[in-house]
């Protein structure tokens, strides 16, 4: 993990991050394009004109590795494999964003070693709600002999970002609080295994405030490690 926060820079950041402004309609996805793992994005115009649409890539420093712009008629669609536009090493993962006037849908394939993992979708565009101080994420985790899984942070934003990561077991016990900031297009990586014990009651829900919109990559692995699922949490439940 790159940094944890002092409530010092917390307190200053629930200031500056209230009056960040997210302009047109950004949709804002994790991926990762390593050596074993790759992402593939389905861009859709849902909507029946013809749009353009500007594809953004970041490393999970916050470091632009691509941008593409393109024009989509009224319910086409385009692929991008994001290692045929950063290519393939280990920092290569964090924030992909598509920014356009028109309405989107974004398909997320993963694929490990070449073969597709899992597929999810997100539809819905960032939103900042006017006087929010808090965001709230949820996922579930498992921290088990059988299975873990990898929760990715990552910030959407051109202000920095902080957070905690608040860790229940399955009784509700809060087992871990980790507190982050990420630079702007930065994003951060916590395996539970480092944060938790692992034992067959290590279950439950991963609960995650931060200051400003954010996105959240949970990963989903068996006991050998092989990756199972990516799910893209990309709205709050609270504000």
């Amino acid at each position: 993990m790159k940094r944890t926060v002092t409530a010092v820079l917390m307190a200053i950041l629930v200031v500056a991050t209230v009056v960040a402004v997210v302009t047109a309609r950004e949709y804002a996805v994790y991926y990762a394009s390593t050596t074993n793992q790759d992402t593939g994005l389905i861009i859709t115009n849902t909507g029946g004109e013809k749009v353009s649409y500007v594809l953004t890539v970041y490393d999970a420093y916050g470091k632009l590795l691509a941008r593409t712009t393109k024009e989509l008629a009224g319910y086409e669609s385009d692929y991008h494999l994001v290692s045929d536009l950063v290519g393939s090493k280990d920092d290569n993962w964090g924030l992909a964003t598509v920014e356009t006037t028109g309405i989107m849908s974004i398909g997320i394939d993963t694929i490990v070693n070449g073969t597709r993992r899992s597929s999810t979708n997100v539809y819905a565009p960032l939103s900042v709600v006017s006087g929010s101080t808090y965001y709230w994420y949820s996922l579930n985790y498992a921290n088990s002999s059988d299975e873990s899984t990898g929760v990715a942070v990552v910030n959407p934003l051109d202000s920095p970002v902080a957070g905690t990561l608040y860790v229940y077991d399955a009784a509700g016990n809060q087992k871990n609080a980790t507190s982050f900031l990420l630079d702007p297009h930065e994003a951060d990586y916590y395996p539970l295994h480092k944060l938790v014990d692992v034992g067959d009651t290590m279950w439950g829900v991963v609960d995650i405030k931060a200051t400003a919109p954010i996105v959240i990559g949970g990963e989903y692995f068996d006991a050998a490690g092989k990756l199972l699922n990516v799910d893209e949490i990309t709205g709050f439940y609270y504000s």
